[in-house]
């Protein structure tokens, strides 16, 4: 008899199984790439804080060295298991370094807020996370970004246009991407429900198949 048609549970499994899969990829790429970029920055900041260039280098490294670490973390069984957790502080990692930088230069003034931007790109096309994540995510960014500016002091009215400005952007990006992941992990679950049927009633009709080419054999003998 055919196999009756997979209820909405078990699809849900077996996509929880699928995303664990899939979002343990991307945070390794997503790995590679902050290694990567972190200290290629630092010819950025020779030309932009070329007084502060070997500090922001060292800054850079210490980024990189702890995705590093992360990604070490990330292959263990204990990483495959708490991958959830392990994604923010991924995320965290170079956001926080960035805003570090903000704090010690010019503060709302700073152009380095592009750089949270980036970060949230990559929240974007590389992590692939849901709603909720990307929600909270940026919404970290966007506070660390306010914590960079007036911890480095009060901004004033000359500065007040500029800071706007970077906050609006980083805002919108922020809107950009909590509702791209919203419905992008709507499609890739119904994606992933259609593929699941479609292999599941393909291996119905194989066995089917099979259990009449025996009951062919059977009647043939």
């Amino acid at each position: 008899m055919p196999r009756s048609a997979p209820d909405n549970l078990e699809i849900q499994v077996a996509f929880a199984e699928y995303d664990r899969q899939e979002t343990i990829r991307n945070f390794k790429v997503a790995c590679v790439i902050g290694m990567t970029l972190m200290p290629a920055g630092v010819v950025l900041d020779r030309f932009v804080y070329p007084a502060q260039a070997v500090y922001f280098l060292k800054l850079r490294l210490l980024c990189a060295l702890l995705i590093g670490l992360f990604l070490a973390l990330l292959l263990t069984p204990v990483g495959h298991k708490h991958y959830r957790f392990q994604g923010v502080l991924l995320f965290m990692l170079p956001a926080s370094f960035i805003a570090w930088m903000i704090y010690a230069t010019e503060g709302a003034l700073s152009p380095y807020y592009a750089g949270l931007n980036v970060v949230l790109l990559v929240l974007a096309y590389v992590l692939h996370w849901t709603f909720r994540e990307s929600l909270s995510t940026s919404g970290l960014v966007i506070a660390l970004y306010f914590a960079a500016c007036f911890l480095h002091g009060p901004i004033h009215r000359a500065e007040a246009g500029l800071f706007v400005n970077n906050l609006y952007f980083l805002v919108l990006t922020g809107i950009i991407t909590i509702t791209g992941s919203y419905f992008h992990s709507k499609a890739r679950f119904r994606e992933f429900a259609l593929r699941f049927e479609l292999d599941r009633n393909r291996k119905a009709l194989e066995e089917s198949n099979q259990k009449l080419l025996e009951l062919d054999q059977i009647k043939g003998r």
